[in-house]
């Protein structure tokens, strides 16, 4: 097919398929949020044995939201044909998992791409997933712990459908979680009291890869227009002139050439020391923390980009109104139970929550315009073989660039073209 057959829509059908439909060298960039294979740990020998006879892998187990389809990482095969149809130096940012970031980058280095960096997405809303150990040996033991009272934790959560100030799973917006508090009662429960198995989630790593130029960078930019990252449009830009001020550098003599100061060369500080006046120069972090030591080297963002989407932002579609969708009972959220499921794995039942968008992992869409932004040329079109509910959709058409989204599940991509039309 033509790629100007195909800009600005929502195609329904497997990834891998619908790629080997398109041409070769037709696409600017991709930016994807691929499934992250959080289920049972595989057998890693037998995943790079298949990878290695370019075979695909079959994970056999379910996935996050419950299906087989999310249970692993998508494998070489897929990033192969995605290199394909990018233009030579196309990038593609590709969210990952923490626990399975390796076997992600692995696989887009087996499709043909060359690993460029990592930029850690940070965010406060994390919900710890973790096993209270303790507990776990007194429900082993078959034995009720005494309860000895309870605290009470502000709700600052915005994932999922929630809005700020809801409980999780009350559904009621009291703007604070209730948590109570129990005594160990074995003996191996109090000698494992205050351990757990996992840590509380706080950033999610997306990978830069870039598919090999032609011969160098600027050869690929002038032939192509792709190769090279937007520095200057992802600036992020200072709150007041007395913070870009606080930033100043004196300057550095360098003696291995006749540069005055180094800095200058990579467009990091003006001559008199301060930071460019349009904002800092973009790092490999996204955080909101203003005021902690790393803060004037990290990617200081608005807080809009490290906060999980909203029920605003994932309900609306590119213009800001909300999609012309009817509302869906789900079960969204983490904690101890199955995607979409109405009880939890305990058999506690779970109260559900009104939305339009029922896609359980939605990415902000001022995120996903700022990475856009970063690896895309001015009226450039973005692949997202994984479209979800179509964030990525939405964050170029509200920036000026086009885009092609797959999907293989149509409940999904009927929310992606509501969004994005």
């Amino acid at each position: 097919m033509k790629i100007n057959d195909i800009k600005n829509s929502v195609l329904v059908g497997d990834s891998l398929e619908v790629l080997k439909t398109m041409p070769d060298n037709s696409i600017d960039a991709c930016v994807t949020d691929p499934p992250y294979g959080l289920s049972k740990e595989p057998n890693i020998r037998e995943v790079l044995t298949k990878w290695m006879a370019g075979e695909d892998y079959t994970h056999r187990a379910k996935g996050f939201m419950g299906k087989t389809w999310d249970s692993f990482v998508p494998g070489p095969t897929i990033w192969t044909e995605v290199n394909r149809v990018l233009k030579p130096g196309g990038h593609i940012l590709c969210f990952s998992g923490t626990r399975t970031q390796d076997l992600m980058t692995i696989a887009l280095r087996m499709g043909g791409f060359e690993i460029r960096d990592v930029i850690e997405w940070l965010y406060i809303s994390g919900f710890p997933k973790s096993m209270d150990i303790s507990k776990a040996f007194d429900k082993k033991a078959g034995v009720e712990r005494h309860i000895i009272g309870q605290r009470e934790v502000a709700d600052i959560r915005n994932g999922h459908g929630r809005e700020y100030g809801s409980a999780m799973f009350a559904g009621e917006k009291t703007g604070k979680i209730v948590h109570f508090i129990s005594e160990p009662t074995t003996d191996l429960a109090k000698q494992w009291d205050g351990w757990g198995s996992s840590m509380k989630p706080a950033h999610e790593p997306v990978i830069m890869a870039r598919k090999p130029l032609i011969d160098t960078i600027c050869d690929t930019v002038e032939q192509y227009g792709t190769g090279a990252i937007n520095i200057r449009d992802c600036r992020i830009p200072f709150n007041s002139e007395d913070e870009r001020k606080k930033l100043r550098h004196p300057p550095v003599e360098n003696q291995g050439n006749s540069w005055k100061n180094s800095s200058e060369v990579i467009g990091y500080m003006t001559p008199d020391g301060l930071p460019p006046a349009e904002g800092r120069f973009p790092a490999n972090c996204v955080t909101i923390d203003a005021d902690q030591w790393f803060s004037p080297y990290f990617n200081i963002t608005p807080q809009e980009l490290s906060k999980k989407s909203s029920k605003k932002d994932r309900n609306s579609d590119w213009q800001g109104n909300v999609i012309n969708l009817e509302e869906r009972r789900t079960y969204p959220g983490s904690g101890r139970g199955v995607i979409n499921s109405a009880y939890t794995m305990d058999g506690k039942e779970r109260k559900p929550v009104k939305s339009r968008n029922h896609h359980p992992t939605v990415k902000p869409v001022d995120l996903m315009a700022w990475l856009i932004k970063l690896v895309t040329p001015p009226g450039g079109t973005v692949l997202d073989p994984f479209g979800g509910s179509g964030s990525t959709a939405v964050a170029a058409r509200k920036h000026g660039f086009n885009y092609v989204l797959i999907e293989r599940e149509e409940e999904y991509a009927e929310v992606a073209r509501a969004r994005a039309s």
